[in-house]
């Protein structure tokens, strides 16, 4: 096994070797980071997340009985004289319909080899016959045996790693986009190579519920809270044909039905399908079912928790009436939530399952994100929900040639956004605005706003251009600060109509940065900025400007210059959901 991988196991160091020889003249010297910011090899925090990473070879368990390897796909496999050629995962449920047909166990399965194993550490081997498998078999530890691998959490990615050498010199950043990678990059965090994750990292939970985490104590902390939240599923039963218990309260359960649309199913005790109807569920305490017969209908529902348990109520349904009733929450199944109600003498099952648009966002920065504006063919605010009505203005090109994804400005058209308690902004508070631009006045005198909080001599701020077009931050009172680079550089002269990207940070201590196109172009250091301790009832939006916006976003936390250059390497935003 340690030979079949070599190449994979010294390919990291290998690299980082080169990369330390060919570029030692430009590595950049870094204040010593901490020892609680590092990562280094065989640490807690390291084996945590290399654990997290490892490959869970319980997935195939249906056919080779094993928890601590997985066999490459596709593998053919023979079930009462069929021959199966299994692809994917779906595969799977197909091997388990002729076991369940046929009253056969997961021994009665013939495996056609050659095949390949892939163990915990990805490492991969060809095995010939069954025996040499039972060797690898026997190995492993048993139906629902602890192990070592981690799966009730895990990262979303990608994340990205900072590299030190010895000397504590920066030398690569490391992008990892998946399970495998982080695993490789763990094991190979040796020869004296430190590394640091870059935060803030979110961590995805087994009820697919999120966590951001800001440093390795809090990474650590996340990893052992949770890494025994759930069914790791190491046993022989695919899928676990038995419901589960539903790890959620009352208030995650009513999320989940407000959430989107809900696909009901009903059965009778035999597993005979009754009806199946599309819910809309509302926080107003109505239902609206849609089916067949095509017909709408409202009804109304209420989530209690009893003695028994949780209780969904549903009255009023009258073509519907199959959906009336208390039902009881009996358990779960995938993401399915399983009801039951007993009728009489009869029982009816009820499994909901969210229908939710699917939503192809990278959701990349949205952590402290309080105003996202991507301005897709609609004013829509995908943070809040809010969307403006009536506008006047027209949707045209982005930056990237994507039509109606920009929106255009005459001058005349400026919009209201509606503030609320996430995103009122007020003296003391961090934040950030970023906005892409493009000029089309020829009139250099005209001053033209991006974003403003309106108020009066002592409340307000504004982000805009003036003076031959010139990027400005300033607030009502005496405080401005200039993009001083603007008219020195023969690209960005007033009659400029290229894109632009700008954005405004404001931290704790006021000092206020103004980044253009990815680069710091002003700073002001305990700045005497004063927005006012009142918050705006709302923010204007192209006061006076005439040309295009796109990709408004408010952040409330003073983003880093790291994160000023991600987003203005991102690619242009073009979505209507998050």
């Amino acid at each position: 096994m340690k030979t079949i991988n070599f190449k994979k196991i010294f390919f990291l160091p290998l690299l980082l070797v080169m990369f330390i020889t060919s570029c030692q003249d430009e590595v950049t010297e870094i204040t010593n980071p901490n020892e609680e910011d590092t990562i280094e090899a065989n640490s807690s925090l390291a084996n945590l997340m290399r654990n997290t990473a490892a490959n869970d070879g319980s997935i195939d368990n249906i056919i080779d009985l094993a928890n601590c390897l997985e066999i490459q796909l596709p593998v053919t496999v023979i079930v009462d004289g069929i021959e199966i050629i299994v692809s994917s995962q779906s595969d799977y449920d197909l091997i388990e319909d002729l076991f369940d047909a046929s009253g056969n166990t997961t021994n009665d399965l013939d495996i056609v080899f050659p095949i390949t194993i892939i163990f915990s550490d990805y490492t991969e081997l060809v095995l010939q016959n069954q025996d040499a498998l039972d060797v690898l078999i026997d190995s492993c530890n048993g139906e629902n045996e602890e192990d070592d691998d981690i799966e009730c959490v895990d990262f979303q990615y990608p994340i990205v790693f900072s590299v030190y050498n010895t000397d504590f010199q920066v030398i690569d950043t490391v992008t990892i986009n998946d399970d495998e990678a982080l695993y490789l990059f763990i094991e190979n965090l040796e020869g004296g190579i430190l590394a640091s994750l870059n935060f803030p990292v979110t961590m995805v939970l087994a009820n697919g519920n999120t966590l951001v985490v800001e440093n390795n104590a809090e990474l650590e902390t996340v990893i052992v809270e949770n890494q025994d939240d759930c069914d790791e599923d190491d046993d022989y039963d695919w899928n676990d044909d038995d419901f589960e218990d539903c790890d959620v309260n009352i208030a995650g359960l009513e999320e989940y039905l407000l959430a989107c649309d809900i696909e009901a199913y009903t059965y009778d005790a035999s597993g005979n399908i009754l009806d199946e109807n599309y819910l809309n569920f509302n926080a107003a305490g109505e239902v609206i079912v849609n089916g067949e017969p095509a017909v709408v209908e409202v009804g109304s529902w209420l989530l209690l928790e009893t003695d028994s348990g949780y209780e969904l109520h549903i009255q009023g349904l009258l073509t519907f009436s199959i959906l009336n009733g208390d039902w009881l929450l009996l358990g779960c199944d995938e993401d399915e939530y399983i009801f039951q109600q007993e009728t009489g003498n009869d029982t009816v099952i009820m499994e909901l399952e969210q229908e939710c648009e699917d939503c192809n966002n990278p959701e990349v920065l949205i952590n402290d994100l309080v105003i996202y504006m991507p301005f897709a063919e609609e004013v829509h605010d995908l943070i809040s929900g809010f969307s403006a009505e009536n506008i006047t203005n027209t949707f045209v090109e982005d930056r990237a040639g994507n039509s109606s994804c920009a929106i255009a400005f005459t001058g005349n058209d400026t919009f209201e956004i509606p503030v609320n308690t996430n995103s009122e902004l007020i003296q003391g508070d961090s934040f950030s605005i970023s906005v892409w631009f493009k000029m089309q006045n020829d009139i250099p005198g005209n001053l033209e706003t991006f974003f403003r909080s309106p108020g009066n001599a002592t409340q307000g701020f504004q982000l805009g251009v003036y003076d031959l077009n010139t990027p400005l931050f300033n607030d009502n009172s005496s405080f401005f600060l200039w993009d001083n680079d603007w008219n020195g550089e023969v690209d960005v002269q007033w009659d400029n109509t290229d894109w632009h990207h700008v954005v405004i940070t404001v931290d704790a201590s006021n000092t206020v940065r103004m980044y253009r196109d990815g680069t710091q172009r002003n700073m002001e250091e305990n700045s005497n900025l004063n927005i006012g301790s009142l918050a705006s009832d709302g923010y204007l939006i192209g006061e006076g400007f005439i040309g295009y916006l796109d990709d408004l976003r408010v952040y409330k936390k003073a983003l880093s210059t790291n994160e000023v250059g991600a987003l203005f390497n991102l690619e242009s935003d073009c979505y209507t959901c998050l």
